[in-house]
């Protein structure tokens, strides 16, 4: 892979807390999303309207700035030569993947439960992206910080286990949010590197969104016309305007971690957006409880995650003594 580090003038601080934001609305929309789905009795409708109204505020905005648009041409021009993997720009059907399982999940396991299983997968996707050197920040080495805070994180998810049902059915919806993690690291490495090349990360978000909604419309379809065709779709919506504000909070913490990614890494800027998810989740979850009652288990596993964010933004100081030997 070329060399394609990119100098961002974001402060490694200012983007911890931008990263944290974004992860505060990740949960909000997570909740939003199922709310919408049980209302509607359809997550793959729901879904889709996360997306459908995220890409309509895109297409104002792909209209209304010159930039986006060159920054399109610019990648269209890399891909065309080579250049650049046309592969991340499909980064859209990872996040379409995991707004599909926020309604299909959350409304059984709570906010909070859903975050943890989620960040674990997360926290592994950002280690091995970085070693790899996926992102734009470059190529990161494994040190024990790095290693300690991916491995803290693993522990919280389990620990946030105990106190619940024991059934392998009980434990089976988790594994959706866990697995995903490791792929939303990879979609959050490949829409920073689409942000450094088009010179703009709308134009990351943009495709995400318009990837992820035609993937959640054939979904939709097959759904409704193959798979259970009676009720094909909901015959009304609700009338509550917060119930669509998912597709607004997805733009913004897209974008936002298509512009931090470039800063800190794509395991820091996970572990920077656990603090912001968690945080959320515990409020959200004491505020309008979902079927999954908030248990001691799952806060120790929240202060667990977000002291591994903590661990995992120790800088090295001393390489020889903490940095890990890796493969070439």
């Amino acid at each position: 892979m070329s060399p394609h580090r990119h100098t961002s003038p974001t402060p490694a601080w200012l983007a911890l807390i931008l990263a944290a934001l974004a992860g505060a609305l990740m949960t909000v929309q997570g909740r939003v999303n199922s709310a919408l789905s049980i209302r509607i009795d359809n997550s793959y409708v729901a879904a889709t309207i996360s997306f459908g109204s995220g890409l309509l505020i895109l297409c104002i905005i792909m209209l209304a700035s010159r930039r986006t648009r060159t920054g399109l041409r610019l990648l269209t021009d890399h891909i065309k030569t080579g250049a650049f993997p046309w592969t991340f720009t499909l980064a859209g059907a990872v996040g379409a993947a995991y707004v599909l399982s926020q309604g299909l999940v959350i409304g059984i396991t709570g906010v909070a439960l859903f975050a943890i299983a989620f960040i674990s997968g997360l926290a592994v996707g950002g280690l091995l992206l970085d070693l790899w050197g996926i992102g734009p920040a470059g190529r990161r080495p494994i040190t024990l910080t790095r290693l300690g805070g991916a491995a803290l994180a693993l522990v919280a998810g389990c620990v946030a286990l105990v106190g619940q049902p024991t059934t392998t059915v009980s434990y089976l919806p988790l594994v959706l949010p866990a697995g995903l993690g490791l792929f939303v690291a990879w979609q959050q490495a490949a829409n920073g590197r689409v942000a450094v090349v088009a010179q703009t990360p709308w134009t990351a978000t943009f495709l995400n969104f318009m990837v992820g909604t035609g993937v959640l419309v054939v979904a939709v379809a097959i759904r409704a016309f193959v798979v259970s065709p009676s009720p094909a779709l909901p015959t009304s919506f609700p009338s509550e305007p917060w119930l669509y504000v998912g597709g607004a909070s997805g733009v913004i913490f897209i974008a936002i971690f298509a512009i931090v990614v470039r800063s800190i890494g794509v395991l820091l800027m996970s572990l920077g957006s656990v603090a912001g998810q968690l945080v959320m989740a515990v409020i959200l979850d004491v505020t309008f409880p979902s079927q999954h009652q908030l248990g001691v288990a799952t806060i120790v596993g929240t202060v667990l995650t977000l002291a591994a964010a903590g661990i995992a933004a120790i800088p090295r100081r001393h390489k020889a003594n903490h940095e890990m030997p890796t493969a070439v």
